[in-house]
């Protein structure tokens, strides 16, 4: 064997040895810390490469608390980071997740940019009995439409008062007002049907 020939070799194991060393790149510490939290050691090691400092830790452990998957939080950490966010969401999941929004909704609605900036409507939708589903409708509205939308606190009254899922999104499409809202309440009040109701109000 040549020396040129030895030297290849040893060139080419190195830049093996290398890739591998990248393949598992990654702030042991973090690693193990996050494992205490209660994640896998799959995903810690995920998370662990993507760099996540201290407080981003902390919200992980957050979410984690409140019952969210493995791997909705590493799609939810890679998602802001890609848009060259922090991940400090994980008190606003947590009390989501609490409320009952699934994961898949949660990673969808971060996804969107929904959260934070969305959190507390969210929060009174659900509260008031809004499904996940229309939840998610009504934030593309906000988020990929972009059309302006009242208070979550607001469309969760029409609700109270008796308000389907399926109107409440026909509501918030024809861009309903506050005015309305009042208007809307007090016929769904009155015991008036919910499709009537709507037209009295331009819908």
């Amino acid at each position: 064997m040549t020396m040129m020939t030895m030297m290849r070799g040893m060139a080419i194991a190195m830049i093996a040895i290398s890739m591998l060393a990248g393949c598992d790149s990654g702030d042991p510490e973090a690693r193990q810390q996050m494992i205490q939290t209660g994640l896998s050691e799959k995903a810690a090691a995920e998370l662990s490469r993507m760099g996540v400092t201290t407080e981003e830790m902390q919200s992980i452990a957050e979410a984690k608390k409140g019952g969210l998957d493995d791997a909705s939080i590493v799609q939810m950490v890679k998602s802001v980071h890609e848009h060259d966010l922090k991940f400090d969401l994980g008190f606003s999941l947590q009390i989501l997740t609490q409320q009952g929004i699934g994961a898949t909704v949660l990673t969808q609605l971060v996804d969107m940019g929904a959260l934070p900036r969305w959190g507390d409507d969210i929060s009174a939708l659900k509260a008031a009995g809004v499904s996940d589903v229309t939840i998610l409708e009504m934030a593309k509205l906000r988020f990929q439409e972009h059309r302006d939308l009242l208070s979550g606190n607001q469309y969760a009254s029409l609700k109270r008062f008796g308000l389907s899922d399926a109107g409440l999104l026909t509501f918030a499409r024809n861009g309903g007002t506050y005015q309305q809202i009042q208007e809307l309440s007090r016929e769904l009040a009155l015991g008036r049907p919910e499709q009537e109701a709507l037209r009295s109000v331009g819908m």
